[in-house]
């Protein structure tokens, strides 16, 4: 199993995690702008040689929405789009299909440009960058609502991946919930992944916790026998040894 990482805060801390992986990895790391990341990209290549692909996570300001969607600020969707679409330079691309939680004044004053900022994110999908979208699973009857805001994906020509983490579910049976998802969105997409965690915390809530090591091993028992090939975990900065032990066993 090829066993990847999400890096949200990339700092000499997080990435000196690095040091502690035997096996060969993937790095999604956040940045601002293209220029942030070609500086961290160039640095982690030159420092830890365990990495092969560094891919770009584009992530605002908190005023701009911080992940890219319809009711993000049109003026930072349009940055994104024009830096993408100026370099010539090859590098895959990850946009992480979330709705501005952190500044929910932005769902009104940004609900005018709805569809300015849609047309926008829909042509980004379809340039030369290598583009792979990472989004929570979605159910109900609300899965229309978030097919209208780009943030609920039933197939696609493109790399999902699936944010199933168990240390934020609140279901009874955490295996039952995950396999259903794999089972059903496996086949619908060119490439598939599984997002596992958290083993560190992001942006929202620094209460959310985190992952066992024993429930993260059970995770990884049940992507394995669903013959998911690629696993990204979230992310790089909480792992520890005893997260490292548990992927030890599965890495290959």
């Amino acid at each position: 199993m090829q066993i990847d990482f999400f890096e949200e805060f990339p700092s000499n801390e997080s990435l000196s995690k690095l040091r502690l992986i035997k096996f060969r990895t993937n790095l999604y790391i956040a940045a601002k702008n293209l220029k942030e990341f070609r500086y961290l990209e160039n640095r982690i290549k030159e420092s830890y040689k365990n990495v092969d692909k560094i891919v770009y996570w584009p992530i605002l300001k908190l005023d701009e929405g911080y992940w890219m969607s319809v009711f993000s600020k049109t003026s930072a969707v349009k940055r994104i789009q024009n830096e993408l679409r100026e370099t010539n330079q090859n590098f895959r691309v990850l946009w992480d299909a979330e709705l501005p939680i952190l500044n929910k004044k932005l769902f009104i004053t940004q609900l005018p440009h709805f569809f300015t900022n849609r047309k926008i994110i829909q042509g980004i999908l379809n340039k030369n960058h290598s583009l792979i979208v990472t989004a929570t699973p979605k159910s109900g009857i609300s899965k229309l609502f978030l097919y209208s805001t780009c943030t609920y994906f039933p197939s696609g020509s493109f790399h999902y991946i699936d944010m199933l983490y168990s240390s934020l579910l609140k279901v009874k049976n955490k295996s039952e919930y995950l396999r259903g998802f794999i089972k059903n969105n496996k086949h619908k997409f060119r490439n598939y992944s599984v997002a596992l965690g958290l083993i560190g915390r992001g942006v929202e809530d620094h209460t959310i916790p985190l992952i066992s090591p024993s429930q993260l091993e059970k995770d990884l028992t049940l992507v394995q026998k669903e013959r998911i090939e690629n696993v990204i975990l979230y992310r790089l900065g909480g792992l520890n040894k005893e997260y490292l032990r548990v992927l030890e066993k599965f890495a290959s």
